[in-house]
């Protein structure tokens, strides 16, 4: 039995179905992140599983306990859920200690260890106990919402967006440390989140979410990899979709012969490639082979890590993909095109 289970859930507000029989299945200890573009119903589902809000049909369940159904509804302060929004939510007219030990007995003799062992849990030192979250940096304070929601044991974590609001740099290091810290404690988590990158390193299940449903739910290797349709696929990432007419394994498209990742399927088709997979070597018209696919770069637009090239392939309108800087690929130059791995084909 899943340890967190939503089974045909929906929820409605007036004309509008927030979430249109959402089933989900998140197992004990591990990470899940909902993904999707603004008022697809992230944070409504959110606020379902912490109680702050009933479905309106469908139920909720938590280790192995109904917490809402058509018959039942455990409060929000009865779930044993932690919760980490997007700013933290610190008390501002409180120091870290009391901000921690908000949701902890006053009278508990474990109180103070209790603080102080979260506070090390998320790496920070106890002499800051005394300080107010406005002397905090935003990945400190961060740190502190999470060591608040981790203070009380919660049989389960939920991450609002935590770290949309830090800089680059620090959004990646602190992702990096509460999943270190999450995966530790053994805590199932579930994150919303609109970042696609985020989601793909965060979580070990992801469920892309669109208008209130779950298309396509999986590890992020098999969504990024093995996407549903056309509009997973550029969700997740940068894409090269084209047509192609596919035969005993293979298909044939532009950038040439592809070997399939569906070996069953023939005739035409659309297929999608990540642009990692295509490799450009640079080339003179004497060194193409017979059989190559030989491209003219008609622009390059440098971009630090990685530039886009702009090609034209045998007179064929043009195609872009973002390719690594390492190597400079100035217009009017010819490139063969390699591809690495297999194709994906897209439902229609």
């Amino acid at each position: 039995m899943s340890f967190l289970e939503l089974r045909a859930v929906r929820k409605r507000y007036g004309n509008v179905a927030a979430l249109d029989g959402i089933d989900l299945r998140v197992e004990a200890g591990s990470r899940t992140a909902i993904v999707g573009p603004s008022g697809s119903g992230k944070t409504t589902l959110l606020r379902i599983v912490a109680g702050f809000e009933a479905p309106d049909a469908g139920s909720v369940s938590l280790g192995g306990e109904v917490l809402a159904d058509k018959l039942s509804f455990v409060p929000a302060h009865r779930r044993e859920i932690g919760i980490v929004a997007q700013d933290g939510a610190l008390f501002p007219h409180l120091n870290l200690a009391d901000n921690i030990g908000f949701g902890l007995p006053r009278g508990d003799l474990g109180r103070e260890q209790r603080i102080a062992d979260v506070m090390h849990m998320v790496d920070l030192d106890l002499s800051m106990l005394k300080r107010k979250p406005d002397q905090l940096s935003g990945g400190q304070q961060q740190r502190v919402a999470l060591a608040r929601a981790l203070a009380r044991r919660p049989r389960l974590m939920l991450l609002d967006e935590p770290f949309s609001a830090l800089d680059t740099g620090l959004r990646l290091s602190t992702r990096k440390a509460v999943a270190d810290l999450l995966a530790a404690e053994g805590i199932t988590t579930l994150l919303v989140t609109h970042d696609q990158a985020e989601a793909l390193s965060f979580a070990d299940q992801v469920a892309i979410m669109r208008d209130g449903q779950f298309p396509q739910v999986g590890t992020p290797r098999e969504l990024y990899l093995r996407p549903n349709d056309a509009m997973i696929a550029a969700f997740l990432g940068d894409t090269i979709v084209l047509p192609a007419t596919a035969a005993n394994g293979s298909a044939e498209c532009l950038l040439g012969r592809i070997r399939l990742a569906d070996a069953e399927r023939n005739g035409p088709l659309q297929i999608m490639l990540r642009p990692e997979q295509v490799v450009l070597t640079r080339i003179a018209t004497a060194d193409a082979a017979l059989g190559d696919t030989v491209a003219e770069v008609v622009d390059s637009d440098f971009g630090g890590a990685v530039c886009t090239v702009t090609l034209r392939i045998a007179g064929q309108p043009t195609l872009s993909l973002r390719q690594p800087s390492v190597e400079q690929f100035e217009p009017g130059c010819l490139v063969r095109i390699a591809v690495a791995g297999e194709a994906h084909i897209l439902a229609r």
